[in-house]
C-alpha cells in the first residue's frame, strides 16, 4: 500500500469515531437510517452526513410547505441525497480533505478509498452505536459524489461493502419505482 493510502487510512480512522460519536450524541433521541460519506467528482473533499427518520420527515414537511416536494421521486431524493442530510456538518474531516487535495490524481485511488472507509466502518463496534440508542445493522452506509453523474454507481458499489445485506438490497432498489 503506498504512502498516500496509509496516511488516508490513519487520518480517516482517527477522525471517524470522534465525528461519528459527536453526531450520534446529537441524534440519540432519533432513529438514524443513513450515514453517508460525501465527496466530489475529483475526490478532493470528504464529509460525513447522517440522517434520521425524524429529520427526514421534518425536511420533507418543510419542502412540501415551500412547494419543493410534490412527488414520490422528490421524497426518495430527500431520503438518499446526502447533501440534504441534516447532521454531520460539524465533522472534522478537513484534515483529510487537505490530504486529498494535495494528492495528484487522487480519484485514481477511489476504489481503495472506498475500501478503507468500509473497513473502518465495519470495524466500528456495534456498542458504539448502542451507546447512543442506535443499531448499526439498521443504518445504510454508503459513499456518494455530490456533483457527478457517477454518484449512483459509487453509492451502489460502496453500500455492499459496509451495510448489512438486507438494507443494501433495499438501497439498490431505491429508484426502481420511479418510472
Amino acid at each position: 500500500m503506498d504512502r498516500f493510502l496509509n496516511e488516508f487510512e490513519n487520518q480517516f480512522r482517527a477522525g471517524f469515531l470522534p465525528d461519528l460519536e459527536q453526531t450520534l450524541s446529537k441524534v440519540q433521541d432519533e432513529k438514524v437510517y443513513a450515514c453517508a460519506f460525501g465527496t466530489d467528482s475529483d475526490w478532493v473533499t470528504l464529509f460525513l452526513a447522517v440522517n434520521t427518520e425524524e429529520s427526514l420527515a421534518g425536511h420533507i414537511s418543510s419542502m412540501n410547505e415551500q412547494g419543493l416536494c410534490d412527488s414520490e421521486q422528490d421524497e426518495i431524493y430527500y431520503r438518499w441525497g446526502c447533501s440534504e442530510y441534516q447532521y454531520g456538518e460539524e465533522t472534522h474531516f478537513n484534515h483529510i480533505s487537505r490530504l486529498l487535495y494535495a494528492t495528484e490524481d487522487v480519484q485514481k485511488y477511489k476504489d481503495e478509498i472506498i475500501r478503507i472507509i468500509a473497513k473502518v466502518v465495519n470495524e466500528t463496534a456495534d456498542e458504539v452505536f448502542a451507546r447512543y440508542g442506535q443499531t448499526k445493522a439498521d443504518i445504510t452506509f454508503f459513499v456518494s459524489l455530490t456533483d457527478d453523474d457517477l454518484a449512483e454507481e459509487i453509492e451502489n458499489q460502496s453500500v455492499h461493502q459496509m451495510t448489512v445485506p438486507g438494507l443494501a438490497s433495499k438501497f439498490l432498489k431505491r429508484y426502481d419505482d420511479m418510472n
